[in-house]
């Protein structure tokens, strides 16, 4: 059994003493030297971490608008900041793209002049850094209502089909598309194209499917993006015309088709009937069965 020791009178409180000292400076001296070095450095961490700086920088101006508005026109596209806070977080930022944005949803439709302050903005900056300044901190900006409507879309057709060919018809689904922009470019849209279909020395029918449909304003919108298109393609069209008898009078007849079925047609492959109504006598044209649906019949009148 270890018998505890004791310190009796002055020279005991000097050994009392020493033997505190020895315990606080000499046993165990590497750990606490460790901890000391430990303590230190983390204090040398903090004491830079929270070191300030300010800087200036160049930053993209972005705006939010309302959805029934359209920024048509700002002043300014780039502005520059002078920021202030964490050093080292001010340090990663150079070299990094430095987003501002601007409100404008409460701005009203027209031109006005738009004021940015430190509080008005917002920002992709880390936490410690802020905005103490931002140039230039007024600038026109002009907003315009926003309008949408339904309008045709019309297939651009690019090249001539083959010699002796043209283009009958073309049918594009959808036929009317969704359009929304700005007012002043809406009052005057009548329709929206799609992007170019070759047709250059076709012979037959085309069809192309999932043609773009574009339009030319960057700040409206068509909310279907692509259609099918089909081109009806035939021999070209000529008119002829025919001299008729019918019930002992005279009647002119014009029809228009496919030129190689035209020149085949004669006088006697068509019936002109003479119909009497309130109005008068009226001529009708009876085409045979095989030329319905192909020949176009343009006139008819008793001479």
């Amino acid at each position: 059994m270890t018998t505890p020791r004791r310190f009796v009178g002055p020279r005991s409180g000097g050994l009392f003493l020493k033997h505190i000292l020895r315990k606080v400076f000499l046993e165990d001296w590497p750990l606490k030297v460790v901890a000391l070095i430990i303590t230190f450095a983390l204090w040398y961490g903090v004491s830079l971490s929270s070191k300030k700086g300010t800087a200036t920088m160049a930053a993209q101006l972005a705006f939010r608008v309302s959805d029934e508005s359209v920024l048509m026109s700002a002043g300014v596209q780039d502005v520059t900041i002078r920021v202030a806070g964490d050093d080292q977080a001010i340090d990663r930022l150079f070299g990094n793209d430095i987003r501002v944005a601007a409100d404008l949803t409460q701005t009203p439709n027209g031109d006005s002049i738009l004021v940015l302050t430190p509080q008005s903005i917002s920002t992709n900056l880390p936490s410690g850094v802020r905005v103490e300044d931002i140039q230039p901190s007024r600038f026109p900006v002009k907003l315009e209502a926003v309008q949408e409507k339904y309008v045709p879309v019309q297939a651009a057709l690019v090249g001539e089909p083959a010699s002796g060919y043209e283009v009958y018809s073309t049918t594009v689904n959808p036929a009317r598309v969704r359009v929304r922009g700005p007012e002043s470019f809406m009052s005057t849209l009548e329709s929206v194209p799609t992007g170019p279909i070759d047709i250059g020395g076709a012979k037959s029918d085309l069809t192309a499917r999932q043609v773009p449909i574009s339009i030319s304003n960057q700040k409206a919108a068509v909310f279907n993006t692509v259609a099918d298109v089909t081109i009806q393609i035939g021999e070209r069209r000529v008119e002829r015309s025919f001299e008729l008898t019918s019930g002992g009078k005279r009647v002119r007849a014009v029809i228009f088709g496919p030129r190689s079925m035209i020149a085949k047609i004669k006088p006697v492959d068509l019936k002109a009937d003479i119909v009497r109504g309130e109005s008068g006598e009226t001529a009708q044209l009876v085409l045979p069965e095989s030329l319905r649906g192909i020949i176009e019949v343009r006139e008819v009148r008793i001479r």
